[in-house]
């Protein structure tokens, strides 16, 4: 994206072009939507959304982006974290995160959104991490990592198409347990 002052309008307008975004995300894959789909959703006109992203996709990495940086913090401390309490209570403020923002995290975490997308998201979170496979070989390491990966993107996933009815601490718990950072 480029850079601009962020007044009132330049918010209004990626705001509403984020929200369109999101919302053709749950019907259609990020290949087949259009800049002009997205600029009729969000009442932008074609140059305004071009002032400020390139295409689709640019807009797609300005919201994965904007939400990575939002839990960053959080992730510092469950990094830092060798105390099983502080991983959970460090989760639990990543899963309420997410919560709060469930549709986009439903768009990013979706099939209709590019997998490097929702590989990022869960590689950022360092939730499962290679440097944790000890003893392992580089290849059975990946093999692992990809696993854990998938399964917490699925987990996700389905906690938020079924309404996130588990608690944060509930679904800390298992993701942590499942991915043997607690017994």
């Amino acid at each position: 994206m480029k850079e601009k002052k962020m007044d009132r309008r330049v918010k209004y307008t990626l705001n509403a072009l984020k929200e369109a975004m999101i919302e053709l995300l749950q019907e259609e894959h990020i290949s087949k939507i259009s800049v002009v789909s997205l600029c009729n959703l969000a009442d932008v006109n074609r140059s305004t959304f071009y002032a400020h992203f390139q295409n689709q996709h640019d807009l797609l990495q300005y919201i994965t982006e904007e939400a990575l940086s939002d839990i960053e913090c959080h992730l510092l401390e469950l990094n830092r974290s060798e105390d099983a309490d502080r991983s959970v209570q460090a989760l639990n403020q990543i899963l309420e995160y997410v919560k709060e923002h469930a549709d986009v995290f439903k768009a990013l975490l979706s099939d209709n959104c590019d997998p490097d997308i929702q590989h990022k998201v869960m590689s950022m979170t360092e939730i499962v991490s290679p440097k944790d496979y000890q003893g392992l070989d580089e290849r059975t390491k990946n093999y692992v990592f990809l696993f854990q990966l998938t399964g917490c993107i699925n987990i996700l996933h389905k906690w938020l198409d079924d309404g996130t009815i588990e608690t944060t601490e509930e679904m800390s718990a298992l993701i942590l347990k499942l991915t043997g950072k607690i017994e």
